[in-house]
């Protein structure tokens, strides 16, 4: 069965830019399910290994963050 072929892009997309590991443990994540916020492109994820949840979102070409209060 061929699918969709006006969503290929978003797949292939998907598969290149889901997270991998876990940020807790470094074991392969059990889920990554992608979902938007906005603009904003967000991953929501789980791992079985240490049970670690939370959401990963891109940055695209620059990374912004916040810095802590000294």
């Amino acid at each position: 069965m061929i699918g969709d072929r006006r969503f290929t892009a978003d797949a292939d997309a998907h598969r290149r830019d889901q997270p991998r590991y876990c940020p807790a443990c470094a074991a392969a994540l059990d889920l990554a399910s992608e979902f938007w916020e906005g603009d904003a492109r967000r991953f929501y994820c789980w791992c079985a290994g240490c049970g670690w949840t939370g959401e990963v979102t891109t940055t695209g070409a620059t990374a912004v963050g916040h810095e802590p209060e000294h």
